[in-house]
């Protein structure tokens, strides 16, 4: 028996643990509960040494005999049948042979064992990886709940929880190898659509108080950054953070991603991974697309050469006052549909109930504008000067690119519904609150 316990909670609960061999398998259970260390403070001053002796003292008993944990079966007893469901079902999945022809299809087999051929592991890295695959797909767990459930499969795969610990490490060592191949060979699958790739970022957060420590090598000054760091939560919360990146192609299926941590600027994640992607496209040109968030002066620089173009969201507060005023006239506005010049004036006024008005209806205005930028390329020239002398300059180019600005009536009139709905919504509020002590957000 031992102790166990969240080292890293504030308020851990302590219990005594068991371990529990069945076969080749191993795992643990809880077989007393000794308290939670708030609790605990109101009979010891410390209580995790009263917890240790609280184990001592029940592998003492245990020991001794006191304590008895086997537990007796009479297979003489018949079971009562019930409406209920009392027992696990005998039933073996083979729904995942479907799953199993895709993934043989990606050639993963043939990945893994290259990849454990360069390792001493002896257990077989393909195996366990196709079920972690089945199991993330058709029931989603924890790595020591999909080991629990392999006797579900029709396989009966046979492989120990340490092993699937160790083959994370053979699967990190290789990871962008590992990408890498499943879109060269995801061709076999099906036909990819390259031509248009969409650029987003995410982070999740993690039920800890403290973030991940830095570490710095004492003989090399190396800095070893912690992943889970604090940042901003798209769930605001205030926990530790990790960021992942995803690159899909034009149908949405996942090209390539990044794990970064959760304190670093996602716009930092786009040219990294974008660069990988760009080897593995070998020269095959694509459309970079994203949200202003990840548009930045560098990812809009990157993406201009190479054959490469991109289209990123623009946000027209940040943009210069000739640019807003040339955005916000009424001039030079065509619809989609034929190219026709139409006004946003007239697209607000017409009747939207009107049968005949709805082709109208349906269709967008647009325009475009010039916005082409000088940027620093981050090179020197020597440049001659009028008096002969040689003076070293910064080297500049345009960054060619345009501004499109679009127009719905479908799209106003959504937005008008919501924006009425919110401001009847704050009207009940202040009926009955002050407005100092109701909490402000977007939607209030």
């Amino acid at each position: 028996m031992k102790l166990y316990y969240d080292r890293k909670s504030l308020n851990p609960t302590y219990f005594i643990q068991q371990g529990v061999r069945n076969g080749s398998k191993t795992t643990t259970r809880n077989v007393n509960r000794i308290g939670r260390h708030s609790e605990l403070l109101a009979i010891t001053p410390d209580p995790l040494e009263y917890a240790k002796r609280q184990v001592a003292e029940f592998n003492k008993e245990y020991k001794e005999g006191k304590i008895d944990l086997s537990i007796k079966f009479d297979f003489e007893e018949k079971l009562v049948a019930t409406g209920d469901i009392a027992s696990r079902t005998t039933a073996l999945n083979v729904g995942y042979f479907v799953l199993q022809h895709i993934y043989h299809g990606l050639k993963i087999k043939e990945f893994l064992q290259q990849a454990q051929g360069k390792t001493k592991a002896t257990f077989d890295c393909n195996t366990i990886n196709r079920f972690l695959t089945f199991a993330r797909i058709l029931n989603p767990a924890s790595k020591l709940d999909t080991f629990e459930r392999l006797d579900t499969y029709y396989e009966q795969p046979d492989f120990g929880y340490q092993h699937i610990l160790r083959f994370m490490d053979v699967l990190e060592k290789n990871y962008d190898g590992y990408l890498e191949h499943l879109f060269n060979n995801s061709g076999n699958i099906l036909n990819r659509n390259t031509s248009v790739c969409y650029f987003d970022c995410t982070n999740y957060y993690f039920e800890i108080e403290q973030e991940d420590e830095e570490y710095v090598d004492e003989a090399t000054g190396e800095v070893l950054k912690g992943l889970r760091k604090y940042g901003p939560s798209k769930d605001h919360k205030p926990n530790p953070l990790v960021q992942m990146g995803l690159f899909m192609d034009g149908d949405g299926i996942p090209i390539s991603m990044c794990i970064d941590s959760g304190s670093d600027s996602e716009q930092l994640s786009a040219v990294p991974l974008e660069k990988k992607i760009t080897s593995m496209f070998q020269g095959r040109k694509f459309i970079y697309c994203a949200d202003a968030g990840l548009g930045s002066l560098n990812i809009r620089r990157y993406n201009s050469m190479g054959g490469r173009a991109f289209i990123v969201t623009q946000s027209v507060k940040k943009l210069s006052g000739p640019l807003q005023e040339a955005v916000f006239n009424d001039f030079d506005y065509r619809r989609l549909s034929n190219d026709a010049h139409y006004t946003v004036e007239h697209m607000k006024a017409f009747d939207r109930f009107d049968v005949e008005n709805r082709e109208l209806y349906d269709d967008k205005v647009y325009k475009v504008i010039n916005a082409d930028k000088v940027v620093d390329l981050g090179l020197y020239e020597e440049k001659v000067c009028k008096n002969g002398k040689v003076q070293r300059v910064k080297s500049k180019a345009t960054l060619p690119q345009k501004i499109i600005v679009t127009f719905s009536r479908k799209a106003m009139e959504y937005q008008r519904h919501v924006r009425n709905a919110q401001v009847e919504r704050a009207k009940k509020i202040l009926a009955s609150k002050n407005v100092d002590d109701v909490k402000k957000g977007p939607s209030r």
